[in-house]
């Protein structure tokens, strides 16, 4: 199963989880925490179920976790000690809180084109651009230049 108190102690594997160092994930997960208090209301010591992954922190890895890599269901489940129905239902509760958490502490995503443009313009420009779509390209008329630029599909995808 995993741990955040595990992961702690190997920045690099958190960071190839979550994209965030130990400090930008203890930073976020004041915010969450907050969010959790308000989204849920409960209050443990009042008794009640007890949560399906006991740890805030674990709670914030498994969300984090989910939306950087989305594996299946069952795969989040099995990593956590969860069954699929449960992974499910803690997808969209935690969705609610990190929405929530992220609000809070000014990094929620943009929606709207107006507010998306002036956060771009804010944004200090960029050397590097990376183009990740489809190009066509001429291939070779003899046989063996088309064998080796050739890329195995069948049709074009236009």
């Amino acid at each position: 199963m995993l741990f955040y108190e595990d992961l702690k102690q190997k920045p690099r594997t958190l960071m190839a989880m979550t994209s965030l160092n130990p400090s930008e994930f203890d930073e976020l997960l004041g915010f969450f925490a907050a969010a959790w208090d308000e989204e849920t209301g409960r209050d443990p010591a009042k008794g009640g179920r007890p949560p399906i992954i006991a740890s805030l922190a674990d709670r914030l890895l498994f969300i984090l976790f989910y939306l950087k890599t989305y594996p299946l269901q069952e795969v989040i489940a099995y990593l956590f000690g969860l069954s699929q129905p449960q992974a499910n239902f803690t997808i969209h509760q935690l969705s609610a809180v990190l929405n929530k958490a992220l609000d809070a502490c000014g990094h929620k995503p943009a929606r709207l084109t107006e507010e998306m443009l002036s956060r771009l313009e804010r944004e200090t420009p960029q050397d590097l651009g990376i183009d990740g779509t489809e190009r066509r390209i001429n291939r070779p008329a003899d046989d063996l230049g088309q064998r080796t630029h050739y890329s195995g599909k069948k049709n074009a995808t236009l």
